[in-house]
């Protein structure tokens, strides 16, 4: 007959399974999905700077709603930006979805779901990341990536090159976790029937006792009708009788709650409070992003500038630049008024900003991201030495520098557009896309200091109440 004693203890191990998947394992998965995001998000940033791939124009008219596998099939060469740029645009946007709407849960991930995730983790092949590639999305998309790093400074392609590496041991981290649950969904199937069905007052204890066959036909029976929509695995249910009655269920039920059996890790929490520095270092990471898309915007500005200084290229102008080089005379500054608009009060207010000394030092904080854009540069390690509390101020300090860029950068877009004569209007070079690629990058940047936050008032809330490591 089905063993009760032996379910007990089943459901009681898979119950603790379950809650050990909810807070540990499966939160760590939705942290490499956040990386690659990230991540992928860099490599179009880079893709568009470089006008290679094109914007994907339906972007926001497009509702994801659940995880959908890309597309893999053949395109035509002539196609390859269009073509790739739509699904590497899709591939973020599913990310997008999983990382900020996505409930990672045991009871969220069946086996339809964890195969729906592999599936589209293997769009692309992060660690063959080739243009020989035999998979046509990883193919397409390192081409574009191998254009992309050709006349790059070498840091750009060192950024590429990381951006790269981390996906794919992302990846490989998240297929591990997902191939473990897919082991562990055909226990938690196995422990809702006997809880379930064994516990169901029209299941027949008695008749199910009489042989192996006996059982599995019970189930059956009752099956349709307690387990709603459930697939009947035939293979399962078998496991299931075999425990419960095969000559050897003795092996089979300590092979089973030894496999469930969890171990007691004292060190657990600990680990967990050192490892919040590493969303700090993680939003620093982040930070460096903003590198390449202020090197377009320098591009843009510089261009912008030449626009509006040739429309004052007069007889008089001309003489007047020609005297001051007679007598070596230094060029006067070129000051711009600016309209800066606070966001909070709607208030504009007026600057005067000396172009050379604002393009200056946007040259220097682009090779400042740069210095510490990869995790193995000094600038990083550096970084990486400080307390948490000495990379939050950091942070924090960047992140206001940063806000404040913006919105002085948003104000130039605006000048340039307005200041310029008619026939010069439609040569003024826009900035809006690079903002949004800069406001993204900040979002994400200040996503990772949250959970540092959330995380870290967490343990001083469980601090307050006595809970320690030992509990």
């Amino acid at each position: 007959m089905p063993d009760i004693e032996f379910s007990k203890k089943v459901i009681l191990a898979i119950d603790e399974r379950i809650s050990y998947y909810n807070s540990e394992v499966l939160p760590s998965v939705l942290d490499q999905y956040r990386l690659i995001h990230t991540c992928v998000k860099n490599l179009i940033d880079i893709l568009v700077q470089k006008s290679i791939i094109k914007p994907d124009p339906y972007k926001l008219e497009k509702k994801i709603s659940d995880v959908e596998v890309i597309p893999n099939e053949p395109y035509l060469d002539t196609e390859r930006s269009l073509v790739i740029g739509t699904r590497i645009s899709d591939y973020e946007s599913v990310l997008d979805f999983i990382c900020t709407y996505y409930k990672f849960s045991v009871e969220n991930m069946d086996f339809s779901k964890i195969k729906k995730f592999v599936d589209f983790n293997n769009t692309f092949n992060w660690h063959s990341f080739t243009p020989t590639s035999p998979q046509t999305n990883t193919r397409g998309f390192a081409i574009l990536i191998s254009e992309a790093k050709r006349g790059s400074p070498a840091l750009t392609v060192n950024m590429m090159n990381d951006n790269i590496v981390k996906c794919d041991n992302a990846i490989k981290s998240i297929n591990a976790i997902l191939r473990e649950l897919n082991e562990f969904q055909k226990e938690v199937y196995k422990a809702y029937i006997r809880k379930d069905i064994f516990d169901h007052p029209k299941f027949n204890r008695e008749k199910a006792s009489a042989s192996i066959v006996d059982e599995q036909a019970e189930i059956k029976r009752l099956f349709p009708a307690v387990m709603n929509k459930m697939p009947y695995y035939t293979a399962l249910i078998e496991e299931i009788t075999k425990e419960d009655q095969a000559p050897n269920k003795t092996i089979l039920q300590n092979a089973l709650l030894a496999k469930l059996k969890l171990e007691k890790r004292s060190s657990a929490k600990k680990e967990k409070e050192v490892d919040t520095k590493e969303f700090l270092l993680a939003a620093v990471h982040s930070l460096t992003g903003l590198a390449p898309q202020l090197e377009t915007v320098l591009s843009k500005l510089n261009e912008n500038h030449t626009l509006l200084q040739n429309e004052h290229k007069s007889f008089f102008d001309k003489f007047m630049r020609n005297l001051r080089k007679a007598f070596n005379i230094s060029e006067p500054p070129v000051i711009y008024t600016i309209s800066i608009t606070d966001s909070t009060t709607g208030t504009i207010t007026k600057e005067k900003v000396e172009f050379q000394n604002f393009t200056d030092t946007l040259e220097r904080r682009i090779s400042f991201y740069n210095s510490f854009s990869l995790k193995s540069s000094p600038g990083f390690q550096k970084i990486e030495k400080n307390s948490a509390e000495k990379i939050l101020e950091f942070l924090n300090k960047q992140l206001a520098e940063a806000q404040k860029l913006i919105i002085q950068l948003n104000a130039f877009d605006s000048f340039f557009k307005v200041t310029a004569n008619d026939d010069d209007k439609k040569s003024v070079k826009g900035l809006k896309m690079e903002l949004t690629s800069l406001k993204n990058t900040i979002i994400n940047t200040n996503q990772h200091r949250a959970n540092y936050i959330a995380l870290v008032e967490e343990q001083n809330q469980m601090k307050k109440l006595g809970i320690t490591d030992a509990e």
